[in-house]
């Protein structure tokens, strides 16, 4: 406990908000003073303080980041880049890629491995399907090929072939469509400026 008058010493703000996460907020619960008072001092001691995202970031990963990148295969780097800047969603808050070509998503599901730190079974996946399809097949098919857990596939989306509009049976996938993704705000800003730097060479 602090009392109102004694000032709060630089390692205590540092150890309670930077190492061990701590909003000001909680800090100033902690240590049964205002959060007026916390501010103050943090300001006086020239720590700065998170923006909003990031401590929304923070308070709901409380343990930690969910990834760690390595960039040092470079070739797998910029081919996920490039991967996503093609078949990427740029607007959803996750990551998700999507195709029908199980080798576009196993070089998706390695970037994320290698590149980014994120293990399979953290990834989520949807199938997109048609009637005329198993779907327990189709999902057995997934799991095993991008080594993605059955259990982590949302519910698919059953669609409707060509052939059942009368207009032919078209060419498609014998597997549908997967959608490989994986939810992290601060990943996915990180990876829209990867593209941005990818657009920006050589121009």
């Amino acid at each position: 406990m602090t009392k109102w008058g004694e000032p709060v010493s630089k390692d205590l703000l540092k150890a309670l908000y930077f190492e061990r996460g701590l909003s000001a907020q909680e800090i100033a619960d902690r240590l049964s003073v205002s959060y007026h008072k916390i501010v103050y001092w943090m300001d006086r001691h020239g720590l700065e303080r998170r923006s909003r995202p990031e401590a929304s970031y923070l308070r709901h990963n409380p343990g930690g980041e969910k990834f760690s990148l390595n960039q040092s295969d470079r070739e797998l780097f910029v081919a996920g880049v490039a991967l996503y800047l093609g078949e990427g969603d740029k607007t959803n808050p996750s990551l998700i890629v999507t195709n029908s070509e199980v080798r576009v998503l196993k070089l998706w599901v390695r970037f994320l491995e290698q590149v980014c730190g994120v293990p399979t079974v953290k990834l989520k996946g949807h199938i997109d399907y048609y009637a005329d399809l198993d779907y327990p097949s189709v999902l057995a098919y997934w799991s095993q090929q991008l080594d993605i857990p059955a259990a982590n596939f949302e519910r698919p989306t059953l669609k409707r072939g060509r052939a059942e509009k009368g207009s032919g049976t078209g060419r498609r996938s014998p597997h549908g469509t997967a959608h490989v993704k994986f939810h992290d705000a601060k990943l996915k800003k990180q990876m829209l400026m990867w593209i941005d730097e990818l657009l920006s060479v050589g121009s």
